[in-house]
């Protein structure tokens, strides 16, 4: 009787325990590209603004950074602290930019502002000009363009959920300046 006084107790307490590394995380994944070609250009940057246009901010700290998700290295090293800092790679994601988030946002009221503000770095003497560099550019969400992490971030290809279509990353394509 006592032990079963005990289970009714702590059966709440077991309803909140977390049972996957990303409970309550969502992931939003965007994929940045020339016209013309489907290669992900690297060393953008890439922010989440929120319904007023300004960085998405949570319990007053930044959220907003994509990431790439190809520095496979550095995603080895990772020891699952929820994206505090840390790079974290996931498979079904690609080679694509990654940025988790906590549940809960309505996406369809944000916007992915997308900066070239790489290095202008040595002219190319071959042919006679500076890298290619890119318009700033803002994309609105769609409450679809987010995707929750528990039970999938590890996975190789993202289940079909019902009722939703299938994981897809934001495609957004980039103009020369």
């Amino acid at each position: 009787m006592r032990s079963f006084a005990l289970a009714c107790c702590l059966a709440p307490f077991s309803l909140l325990a977390q049972h996957c590394g990303y409970d309550f995380a969502s992931i939003i994944v965007v994929r940045p590209h020339a016209e013309g070609d489907t290669a992900v250009i690297t060393g953008l940057h890439i922010t989440l603004l929120d319904s007023n246009n300004l960085p998405l901010l949570h319990n007053g700290s930044s959220w907003n950074q994509f990431r790439p998700n190809s520095d496979y290295e550095a995603c080895a090293k990772w020891q699952g602290h929820f994206a505090e800092g840390h790079q974290v790679c996931f498979p079904f994601a690609t080679d694509n930019y990654v940025l988790v988030i906590p549940t809960g946002y309505n996406t369809s009221k944000m916007k992915v502002l997308l900066q070239d503000e790489r290095p202008r770095g040595h002219i190319d003497i071959r042919r006679r000009m500076w890298p290619k560099r890119y318009m700033q550019q803002v994309v609105q969400l769609t409450a679809f363009d987010v995707y929750s992490l528990c039970g999938e971030y590890d996975s190789e290809v993202y289940r079909t959920l019902e009722g939703r279509p299938n994981f897809a990353p934001v495609d957004i394509t980039l103009k020369l300046r």
